[in-house]
């Protein structure tokens, strides 16, 4: 279990669990808070030696919005679009309003949507930190459940190989493979270590399956 200490005083502890079922799962336990020029996403990023820019807060958010006609081809458009918005990291707003931290990259991939159809994009930033707080949670929120279906799409690979299905099991491999690299870009974008680290965990047992 890794242990951070600070001027000799151990601030925070963390246990990860992988299992066997689902998504990875991470456990706090807080046991002295004496860390004030770290917060605990800068904490974990250390912890994992991960290179990337911790954000406790996002302060501007790209909205994504779209208008696909209701036919046919306008529906398969649609099936499209959601299918590929969530792989870039967009999780659901509102309705036909999709939400993701801006950076100048997130836009590109955002705009790279526009072959599904109409696709429309805009900037936003909260008026106070209360409701930034409040928005990255709930974008926070929206990434994990994202994390688990990796993980039982792993858990299903497994079962496949342990049943000498690898057929079945290859089919499903290149499809999670894009899950994974999709979602590990998002979370670099997003900027939370914590993501960051249960991504991780994933993409060692993506490694395990795949071998």
């Amino acid at each position: 279990m890794p242990e951070v200490e600070k001027g000799g005083k151990m601030s925070r502890k963390f246990v990860y669990d992988v299992g066997t079922k689902g998504g990875a799962t991470m456990v706090e336990e807080e046991i002295e808070e004496d860390n004030d020029d770290l917060t605990s996403l800068e904490v974990m990023a250390r912890l994992m030696d991960v290179q990337i820019e911790t954000k406790e807060i996002v302060d501007k958010f790209l909205l994504i919005t779209y208008d696909i006609p209701h036919t046919e081809e306008g529906d398969k458009a649609r099936r499209e679009f959601l299918a590929n918005a969530k792989l870039i990291g967009a999780t659901a707003h509102t309705e036909s309003v999709y939400l993701m931290p801006w950076t100048p990259e997130a836009e590109v991939l955002a705009l790279n949507l526009s072959k599904e159809g109409k696709v429309f994009l805009w900037t936003s930033q909260p008026t106070d930190t209360e409701l930034a707080a409040d928005i990255t949670k709930t974008y926070d929120d929206s990434l994990r459940p994202q994390l688990d279906e990796i993980g039982v799409r792993l858990d299903k690979i497994t079962e496949h190989r342990n049943e000498d299905r690898n057929g079945r099991a290859e089919q499903m491999l290149e499809k999670t493979a894009k899950m994974i690299d999709g979602m590990e870009q998002a979370i670099l974008r997003r900027g939370s270590a914590q993501l960051y680290v249960l991504i991780t965990l994933l993409k060692r047992r993506f490694a395990l399956v795949a071998s």
